[in-house]
Order: C-alpha cells, then sequence, then structure tokens
C-alpha cells in the first residue's frame, strides 16, 4: 500500500509531556496516558475526484460506522481497523457474511503505546532516523514505554469525525491479510451522506451528487 509523507512534529525534546485526547475507541488502552510525540501527516490525495476513486476502488460500499477495533504499526505508519455495517454494494463483490455482519476496514491514523511502536518500528540505532525518533537502547525508561503514547494524525483526515448516525461510502482497496480492506486517499475514501443522497466532498467542504449513487 502507498506510504504517505510523514512530518514529525516533537513535542517535547526531552520528553516532556503534554495531555492528548483518544482519537478513538481503539485507543481505550491509551486514554489515559501522555504524549511522546507525534506523526503528522498531509494527505497526498487532496485533489483525487470521488469519480476517480470510483474508478480505482475495488469495493465501494456504503454503510454505517460501528467502532474502532485496534490500531497497530505497519511500515512505520499507524494504522486503525475499524468495522462498518454494510447497507449497500456499489462496486466489487462481498460474501454472505460481509454483507449480513460488517467488515473490518483500515484507515492511516491512530494511537499505540510508546513501546508499541519502538517494537514495531525499523530500528535505526544510535542516530535520529527518519521519523524523528533517537533510536537508542538507554533512551527511554520502561515506565516511559509503557506510560506514554505515540499518535499519528493525517491533516484534513475526512474521517475524523464519525457519526454511527451518519451513512457512509467508503473506497477500499483489497489488501494482503491483516488489512483486507483498505481505505483509499489517505482516508479521502471515507465520506459522509446526507439525507439527500449527496455525498460529502473534503475539498469544497460542502456535499455534492454523484452518479453512481442514488438514496432510492
Amino acid at each position: 500500500m502507498k506510504k504517505p509523507v510523514v512530518i514529525i512534529v516533537l513535542l517535547a525534546a526531552s520528553l516532556s509531556l503534554i495531555d492528548c485526547s483518544t482519537q478513538s475507541k481503539a485507543s481505550s488502552d491509551t486514554a489515559s496516558m501522555k504524549t511522546a510525540f507525534t506523526i503528522g501527516s498531509m494527505p497526498d490525495y487532496i485533489a483525487t475526484s470521488v469519480d476517480k476513486l470510483y474508478q480505482e476502488a475495488s469495493v465501494v460500499i456504503v454503510g454505517k460506522f460501528e467502532k474502532d477495533n485496534k490500531s497497530f504499526v505497519d511500515h512505520d505508519t499507524i494504522e486503525t481497523e475499524s468495522h462498518m455495517k454494510v447497507t449497500k454494494l456499489l462496486k466489487g463483490s462481498l460474501t454472505d457474511s460481509e454483507m449480513k455482519n460488517g467488515i473490518d476496514i483500515v484507515y492511516y491514523g491512530g494511537e499505540v503505546t510508546l513501546d508499541t511502536y519502538l517494537k514495531n518500528k525499523t530500528p535505526v540505532p544510535e542516530k535520529v532516523d527518519s521519523k524523528g525518533i533517537v533510536h537508542k537502547p538507554k533512551q527511554y525508561s520502561k515506565q516511559e514505554r509503557e506510560t506514554e503514547k505515540v499518535v499519528y494524525k493525517v491533516e484534513q483526515q475526512a474521517n475524523k469525525d464519525k457519526d454511527k448516525n451518519s451513512e457512509i461510502m467508503v473506497f477500499l482497496s483489497r489488501n494482503p491479510a491483516p488489512n483486507n480492506y483498505f481505505v483509499l486517499a489517505d482516508a479521502f475514501g471515507y465520506r459522509k451522506i446526507n439525507n439527500k443522497g449527496e455525498v460529502f466532498n473534503p475539498i469544497t467542504n460542502s456535499y455534492e451528487k454523484v452518479d453512481f449513487y442514488s438514496k432510492n
């Protein structure tokens, strides 16, 4: 899958701490933790049209967000798995079980403990690596690794305000396990639908009709 261009914002060079709210239910185990540092990235698919997303997607569904299952580290990037209830299949194929019980989708973003992040990222000993972490064996104490978290934020992320009452159109690629369905375009492939059947455009910050979807 595509890896985003990442910009690191070190919140405290000496590991001073600040409060940070949780991004999802998947982060319940990090809710009371302080933030060691934040990884920020700008989506590089901002100009992708909804029609192009439809053409590139393997699967396009309409459904409702139910819950975030977990966050994990994949190729130095934090990702989150969400569970979606499927109400319509607009493109591709799903199993009967997936149509009935919903599917798990993965997107960029989330938070994990500092220990989890360091254990799963590529080590670069004795120097600052490309993501701004000095990966020295004794840099972080056991307590720091277990009580601090790493937060990954995609700026302008379209799905940051998840709402169980909103219908959502999601454009997905198929990937090898564990990321069987991955949201296209740095989560710009996750679009809310209003009661008129119009799809949200995060570029214009407005809703618009799309040719391939009708609410009726």
